[in-house]
């Protein structure tokens, strides 16, 4: 799923303040991430790559420190 997909459909079930107040890796081994909303909405996610301006290259299923 991409970044913009997953946005999308938060916003579909977050009606209201949907805005992101924390994000935490919760297990590194199958890198799942807590992403928590002004709303008071909690979602667990697995991220298999991240991309952008200044992230290493990475093996799927990591996430790298300067992601955050």
């Amino acid at each position: 799923m991409r970044i913009r997909e997953l946005d999308d459909l938060l916003r579909d079930i977050l009606s209201d303040h949907p805005e992101i107040t924390d994000v935490q890796i919760i297990d590194r081994g199958h890198s799942r991430v807590r992403v928590d909303f002004a709303s008071g909405a909690r979602a667990t996610i697995m991220v298999r790559e991240v991309r952008g301006p200044g992230v290493p290259a990475h093996k799927s299923y990591e996430i790298p420190g300067t992601a955050f």
